[in-house]
C-alpha cells in the first residue's frame, strides 16, 4: 500500500482510470470524485485484490454502489458481470449464468466479479445459492455428470504442472479452490426496509464471507 498524502494526485489516477474506462466501454460514466467516492472505490480495489474476497455495499437505491464496484473492476482488470433481468428470468437462468461465471474464474483461471443487485434478485433461492458459493465455492449438483468430466479433462494439464496427483476429486478440488480464489461476488444492497435483515440472518454467509462497506 502507498499513504496517500497528495490528494489531487490520486483523483488523477482515477480519472485518468475513468476516461480509460469510458474510451474501452460503450456505456459512459461521469463521476465526480469527492472523498466518500474515493474511499469505496479504493476499498472496492482492495477487496478484489485479494483471493476469495468479496463484498457486500451497503447504501440507498441510487448512492452509486455499481459505479463504484464497475470503476474498481476496471482499474483491477477485473471481469466485471452482471444478470440481465429479462422477461422469465428464474432460478435455472440464474443457475446457468453462475456455471457460466465459474468456468471463467475455475477452468480459464481469470479474475471476474459478479455484482448482484437486490433489486435482482427475484426469488429468495438466488441468495441460498450465493451463500453456497461464499462459503464452500461451489453449488450441489449445478454441473451435470458430462460437464465435470469436461472440466476434469481441462483442467488435467494445469493440475499436473502443479505436481497434484491427477485424480478426479484431486482435479475437482482444484476446480472448486480457483472458483474461490477468482470468483468476487459483490453484492449491493440497501438498508432501508426489514429485507436485509432478513436476508443476513437467513443467509450467515453475507455477513461472514463479505467484507462489509457501508
Amino acid at each position: 500500500y502507498e499513504p496517500v498524502k497528495d490528494r489531487t494526485k490520486l483523483e488523477r489516477v482515477l480519472y485518468n482510470n475513468l476516461e480509460d474506462y469510458n474510451l474501452s466501454n460503450p456505456t459512459q460514466m461521469k463521476l465526480v470524485f469527492f472523498m466518500d467516492a474515493i474511499k469505496h472505490i479504493c476499498r472496492c480495489c482492495r477487496m478484489l485484490r485479494q483471493p476469495r474476497g468479496n463484498a457486500m455495499l451497503v447504501g440507498v437505491g441510487g448512492s452509486g454502489k455499481q459505479s463504484v464496484t464497475r470503476m474498481a473492476c476496471h482499474m483491477s482488470e477485473t471481469t466485471f458481470y452482471q444478470i440481465e433481468m429479462i422477461r422469465g428470468y428464474n432460478h435455472l437462468s440464474f443457475l446457468e449464468n453462475l456455471k457460466e461465471i465459474m468456468l471463467v474464474a475455475g477452468v480459464e483461471g481469470k479474475p471476474i466479479a459478479f455484482c448482484l443487485v437486490d433489486t435482482q434478485i427475484v426469488d429468495e433461492s438466488f441468495l441460498e445459492d450465493v451463500n453456497n458459493v461464499l462459503n464452500t465455492g461451489e453449488i450441489p449438483s449445478l454441473f451435470e455428470n458430462d460437464e465435470v468430466n469436461k472440466i476434469v479433462e481441462e483442467l488435467r494439464p494445469i493440475v499436473s504442472k502443479m505436481g497434484i496427483p491427477g485424480t478426479r476429486d484431486n482435479i475437482w478440488q482444484t476446480f472448486v479452490s480457483r472458483v474461490r480464489d477468482n470468483l468476487h461476488i459483490i453484492l449491493c444492497m440497501s438498508p432501508v426496509g426489514d429485507a436485509l435483515r432478513i436476508r443476513c440472518r437467513n443467509f450467515p454467509s453475507l455477513i461472514n464471507c463479505c467484507t462489509i462497506d457501508w
